[in-house]
């Protein structure tokens, strides 16, 4: 029947939006800006996964809280010029219920 097929997640960590915005805001002094999920899904959605395997093959990975949050800060401070608001927020939804939200 062949070998067990082996799964491997590609993943440093996982975050919910709310917590990166939260996290955003706590560093960074600004007001976090709550607005309806466009998507049709429930409302709280913890995604269980884990990457023991890759760890143990040597991956050493880089969280928020460990150096990328300080990066993309700094990348966001350079080019914050060029950020037009009026793209960011989302202009379709998934569904009429959340719509109307």
């Amino acid at each position: 029947a062949g070998d067990r097929v082996e799964i491997f997640n590609q993943v440093a960590e996982t975050r919910r939006v709310r917590d990166i915005a939260e996290l955003v805001a706590s560093m960074t002094d600004v007001e976090v800006n709550f607005i309806p999920n466009p998507r049709q899904e429930a409302a709280e959605n913890d995604l269980d996964v884990a990457n023991r395997k890759f760890c143990n093959l040597g991956l050493d990975p880089i969280t928020l809280d460990t150096g990328l949050f300080d990066e993309v800060t700094e990348i966001v401070k350079k080019y914050k010029s060029r950020c037009d608001p009026t793209k960011i927020l989302p202009a379709s939804f998934w569904n009429k219920k959340r719509a109307e939200e």
